[in-house]
């Protein structure tokens, strides 16, 4: 059984990986863009994931922030203003995993887009913990 506190491992993680995308950010993107993207998502699935086991003591097993935030609106309909944020994440979780069957590099743009998303995801998240 997890413990009541677990989901604050989740966030700890969440905003480790964020302060990371931050120094990226600051110091520079250009050759990091499938990195830089695929960490976001990877940041969001954390915070999301957080909210869930906050709720519901584990979370599953899943990668795909729309199923995850489907789970999370059970707790609070106002993540439905995450919709456009974690779909446009949800692009970069799969072809910067396996970059073996995917050949589509992303771009600076992808790498900005995806930062603009986590930043809202993070705010949206972080406010509901408070």
């Amino acid at each position: 059984m997890a413990d009541s506190t677990d989901y604050i491992k989740w966030l700890e993680r969440a905003n480790q990986d964020f302060r990371l995308i931050e120094i990226i950010n600051r110091e520079g993107i250009i050759g990091l863009e499938d990195s830089f993207c695929y960490i976001c998502h990877q940041c969001a699935e954390k915070f999301l994931k957080a909210f869930i086991i906050k709720h519901e003591k584990t979370a599953p097993k899943s990668h795909d922030l729309l199923f995850l935030l489907g789970k999370c609106k059970k707790y609070d309909n106002r993540l439905i203003n995450l919709t456009n944020s974690l779909t446009a994440l949800n692009e970069y979780s799969i072809s910067a995993r396996y970059p073996i069957d995917f050949d589509d590099n992303r771009t600076i743009e992808d790498a900005k887009e995806s930062y603009d998303c986590i930043c809202k995801v993070k705010h949206v998240l972080c406010l509901l913990f408070q």
